[in-house]
């Protein structure tokens, strides 16, 4: 009896040694690839405080993992602005070569409806392909998580700040700034009558 119990508990574990897990896929089993996957290891946006109406420029660096710079096909990647609580996701947008082999220069202008406060902006998961079929990044990529330590993906959404100080001086600078000149043309107003007045009382 023990060893038919042995026998069928080995038999179980074996079956679920070659049973189909049914755990989740890790990022990469979503993400096609013909030969291997893109990589993008750095995110950085500029300027780093914006408003709406104000472009910023997100530069991406996509390689193969061998470090090889990848040429996108299309060229597009998908990004997320996110603060945390509320997300804006811009699919499949337009990059543009920068000229420097692997990095592409992503430009939107912040929109009305978009976060505010501290924003993430992310390239997406299997959002970039090129032309041998291969996709990247493997996961969402910024800043947070690229191997690059100097690149910057956060910036700061706000209202435009009015940044102008006024012309218009207090009373008491006004006052002050004109009150010697004022004194001297008083002073010599009276000088003046009293030279005119001595003036006259020489007359005969």
């Amino acid at each position: 009896m023990r060893a038919s119990t042995s026998v069928a508990t080995i038999a179980l574990i074996v079956l679920a040694l070659y049973l189909p897990s049914t755990a989740p896929a890790s990022a990469e089993a979503y993400c096609p690839t013909y030969q291997v996957n893109l990589i993008i290891d750095l995110v950085d946006s500029n300027p780093r405080n914006a408003w709406v109406g104000v472009t910023v420029a997100t530069r991406v660096h996509v390689t193969y993992p061998d470090g090889t710079p990848a040429v996108l096909m299309p060229e597009t990647i998908s990004f997320s602005w996110s603060n945390g609580t509320y997300e804006k996701i811009r699919p499949n947008a337009l990059v543009i070569s920068t000229g420097e082999p692997g990095f592409y220069m992503y430009l939107e202008s912040v929109k009305a409806d978009f976060p505010t406060g501290s924003v993430t902006i992310t390239a997406l998961l299997c959002s970039c392909s090129d032309i041998g079929g291969n996709w990247g990044p493997t996961d969402d990529e910024s800043s947070l998580t690229t191997i690059t330590p100097s690149d910057l993906s956060i910036l700061l959404i706000g209202l435009q700040m009015t940044t102008q100080t006024t012309t218009t001086q207090p009373a008491e600078n006004v006052l002050a700034t004109y009150a010697v000149p004022i004194m001297i043309a008083i002073l010599l107003l009276i000088a003046l009558l009293l030279l005119f007045a001595r003036g006259r009382r020489k007359k005969p």
